[in-house]
């Protein structure tokens, strides 16, 4: 939208300044342009008021991304992606972002929830069960002769 709008003006201009160019040419694409503009407008600020109402941490920040998640979705393929992502990320872990702070989801920060070691899994116990585990060869099974020999 941003480079169509321009694009538009710029062929205004060529129009209204040809002196041969029917004044109904430059009327429609006058128009069209007009048209284009307002519909940059209403695809274009719902995102930024999302944006701005979840960096200042607003009550309505949640209501205004999902809002403008729904708007972008008609944008295919990449508003539809980003929809998808907008929507999971404000109705999963990401709902109350706006009201902790952002990085304090999970209490003092996103440090405080410590990640597992991997002896929390038991990966080095199952490695040990399956080195003591005696292995015996078991070949394959033969497919069927087709042949009919």
């Amino acid at each position: 939208m941003i480079i169509l709008v321009p694009f538009f003006l710029m062929m205004l201009g060529f129009i209204r300044s040809d002196p041969n160019a029917p004044p109904e040419v430059a009327a429609i694409l006058g128009f069209m342009g007009a048209l284009l503009f307002v519909f940059a407008v209403l695809f274009g600020l719902p995102p930024l008021l999302a944006g701005y109402a979840m960096l200042k941490r607003k009550s309505w920040a949640r209501v205004a991304g999902v809002a403008a998640a729904c708007v972008e979705a008609l944008s295919f393929p990449f508003g539809t992606a980003l929809c998808v992502y907008t929507l999971w990320f404000l109705f999963g872990q990401g709902e109350g972002f706006h009201r902790a702070g952002g990085g304090q989801m999970y209490g003092q920060g996103w440090q405080s929830k410590p990640l597992p070691d991997a002896n929390t899994y038991g990966w080095d116990a199952q490695r040990a069960r399956q080195a003591d585990r005696q292995r015996e060869y078991v070949p394959p099974p033969q497919p069927p002769d087709w042949r009919g020999q």
